[in-house]
């Protein structure tokens, strides 16, 4: 790549999380939603590829980027309540770090607190993954039945992370 690039990249950069903004803030018009949707789809595929993960056939690259992020979320498991951070978010789920793991298509309710919204994202999730890591285990879990808002709500977290790991100029 020539230095030109590297400006119009950068430059892209700026103007996209100028757009971010507007459409976290409802003041796209519906041409330049379109526009933007087509932008992250862009963006994430480069971060997918930087973080050398693969697109599963029937997803796009913006529900499968994952960001590191420490959020509160509550999980309860009938009647155990367990207050934890997530250790990553992508638009489809979440992780956490627990000691007495779920088996795996186990489901669980969760309250998820995002950084930038007073109201919780609440539902149902299910777990599709554990690993073993030392005394502890990694439970991811996928969202079941977010409404369109709530998964808006998540899409914007995990933008807001990915734009916030890019330097400024």
């Amino acid at each position: 790549m020539s230095t030109a690039d590297w400006t119009s990249l950068a430059d892209w950069v700026v103007a996209f999380r100028e757009t971010h903004e507007k459409a976290r803030s409802g003041k796209l018009t519906p041409q330049e939603v379109e526009k933007y949707e087509e932008e992250r789809e862009a963006l994430a595929q480069a971060l997918i590829a930087a973080q050398r993960l693969s697109v599963k056939p029937g997803h796009t690259a913006r529900q499968t980027l994952r960001v590191v992020l420490a959020l509160p979320v509550e999980l309860v498991r009938g009647a155990e309540r367990d207050h934890l951070t997530t250790l990553d978010l992508t638009l489809g789920g979440f992780a956490v770090l627990l000691a007495k793991p779920p088996r795996v298509n186990d489901r669980v309710e969760f309250s998820l607190d995002l950084s930038r919204v007073e109201d919780s994202v609440k539902g149902r999730a299910r777990v599709v993954n554990l690993q073993r890591k030392g005394r502890l285990y990694r439970v991811a879990f996928a969202f079941e039945g977010l409404s369109p808002a709530d998964t808006q709500r998540v899409s914007f977290e995990v933008f807001d992370v990915a734009l916030a790991n890019i330097p400024p100029r």
